[in-house]
């Protein structure tokens, strides 16, 4: 005979518990990666946008000669939306399996996140086309490396990031093809910005 010293409906209770606080902390957390990526992300679209507060009547990108192949600007929008929700679920799944427990896939991730943000202030704001390849270079290596990171731990997580992986590569290209197409379009016009720091446009 097999004396239970745990009542089922309690144990059944504590279960129902600790499944609706993991749900809490769970959207919690992918709540926490949509705002990162798809927050952030449109705030930097806005203050880097020709108008926005970091470019205020400037037509500096617009005046650029470009390809024949440069997709017109309204696609870029849509694109890093999607591309920005996707990344937020890569994350969130690979939380889901190891939480934040394992500090290399997390550091290469927002490295890369890092270099996607710093992106547009480099390229768009600061109007330096080197810069920006530079960036966008860097940023491709360690989106290589996040999917290689990713994948032993939740291969649909690795997965999600090919799509931007593919993107970051088309706009590698593009900001090297802009930058052998100008080669006389970079400006310090960083050194606007941030005018307390003007001796170091000095040259």
């Amino acid at each position: 005979m097999v004396i239970m010293d745990k009542d089922p409906v309690e144990l059944g209770y504590k279960n129902v518990g600790k499944k609706t606080a993991m749900a809490k902390r769970d959207f919690v957390v992918f709540a926490g990666f949509l705002i990162l990526m798809e927050g952030v992300g449109a705030l930097m679209g806005m203050m880097t946008a020709p108008g926005g507060a970091m470019r205020p009547d400037d037509d500096w990108f617009d005046n650029l000669v470009k390809p024949s192949w440069n997709p017109p600007n309204w696609v870029f929008g849509p694109v890093w939306t999607l591309l920005y929700f996707m990344i937020a679920l890569s994350a969130f799944k690979v939380y889901r399996k190891i939480g934040f427990s394992q500090a290399l896939p997390w550091m290469v991730f927002f490295i890369q996140i890092t270099l996607n943000f710093t992106w547009p202030l480099i390229f768009f704001v600061g109007h330096q086309l080197l810069g920006g390849l530079i960036d966008i270079i860097l940023m491709l290596v360690f989106i290589i490396l996040n999917i290689s990171v990713f994948i032993p731990v939740e291969k649909s997580a690795g997965l999600l990031l090919l799509p931007y992986l593919a993107w970051v590569t088309f706009a590698t290209y593009l900001n090297y093809t802009l930058w052998r197409l100008n080669p006389d379009a970079s400006t310090s016009h960083l050194c606007y910005i941030f005018s307390d720091n003007v001796f170091l446009c000095n040259n």
